[in-house]
């Protein structure tokens, strides 16, 4: 090996035991220091410089990195938790519908009856039903409610409330009419309430809540037993009834501004179309395909 070797061996021993200012002393000796500093000065400013970026570089942006993980594991959990709040909770709905020609009969956790007309909706949370009564419904049904706790009927036109009672509640469209057979109830639609007591009902007209005058109780619920009462009801709305009942189409007619009191039963659809078309002096026919047209007899 030669001196210049050895030599270099030598001073990389010296090197690789000096600490780390002398390193960086030793290393910077050829650099070119700002006018104005000595070596040492130079040293010090070198190693505050370190020390600033130490203090606000890399173990920050660690500190940073970290708590950004946390935050998003903390957000990862809490929509996991809402996720399967809302799965359980969709679960443990209820979904009753009733389509053309089909009624139906339930009976709810409480004890409470329920009939439910053509065409309606009801649902609610079975799971918490006995500590939280409270169901929606779309269409037309008869409640027989046990005593208990507030039993609340939400419906798109407005809420029904009771303790324990049996009442009738129809909402379609923007009809609404709610009638009490026993107990009292309480009608709530648009910040208007009314209470209802036995023989009463209530409806909305014109957009105001208001009670029916006479007791009509006995015909709003004749259709649980199949029979449909009318009091100067427009036409289209009695054949609306004939279609949910019967599971027929009406093809349109010539029937505007006509007002029919009566009522039909739901057991036989050509006896229910007679009885409404021929007293206001209109006829029918049933095409191939179960559609109904209805015209005037002297057209």
């Amino acid at each position: 090996m030669s001196r210049q070797a050895s030599d270099m061996d030598y001073g990389m021993q010296d090197y690789l035991k000096m600490s780390p200012e002398e390193k960086i002393l030793f290393r910077s000796s050829t650099f070119r220091v700002v006018e104005g500093l000595g070596t040492e000065a130079a040293l010090e400013s070198l190693k505050e410089r370190i020390s600033r970026k130490a203090d606000t570089g890399q173990d920050v942006m660690v500190t940073g990195t970290r708590t950004i993980i946390f935050v998003w594991s903390v957000a990862a959990v809490v929509v996991l938790l809402i996720g399967l709040r809302l799965i359980f909770s969709i679960a443990d709905q209820t979904k009753i519908n009733t389509g053309k020609g089909a009624h139906s009969d339930l009976i709810l956790a409480d004890g409470s009856a329920v009939k439910i007309n053509a065409c309606s909706r009801i649902s609610f949370n079975k799971r918490k039903f006995t500590g939280d009564r409270r169901l929606t419904l779309d269409g037309e049904a008869f409640f027989d409610v046990t005593k208990g706790n507030s039993f609340v009927v939400s419906t798109p036109n407005g809420t029904v409330s009771v303790m324990g009672t049996s009442f009738n509640v129809y909402s379609r469209d923007s009809d609404f009419r709610v009638a009490c057979l026993s107990g009292k109830v309480m009608v709530t639609s648009d910040n208007q309430s009314v209470m209802l007591e036995p023989g009463e009902s209530a409806g909305l007209s014109s957009g105001s809540l208001r009670k029916m005058q006479g007791d009509k109780t006995k015909y709003i619920i004749g259709w649980i037993n199949g029979e449909f009462y009318f009091e100067n009801t427009p036409l289209d709305i009695v054949f609306s009834e004939i279609e949910r009942q019967f599971n027929v189409k009406f093809a349109g007619g010539e029937t505007a501004n006509e007002f029919f009191t009566g009522s039909f039963a739901n057991n036989d659809l050509k006896s229910a179309l007679e009885i409404v078309c021929i007293p206001m002096g209109l006829e029918y026919e049933i095409n191939d395909k179960g559609k109904i047209s209805v015209s005037h007899k002297n057209h």
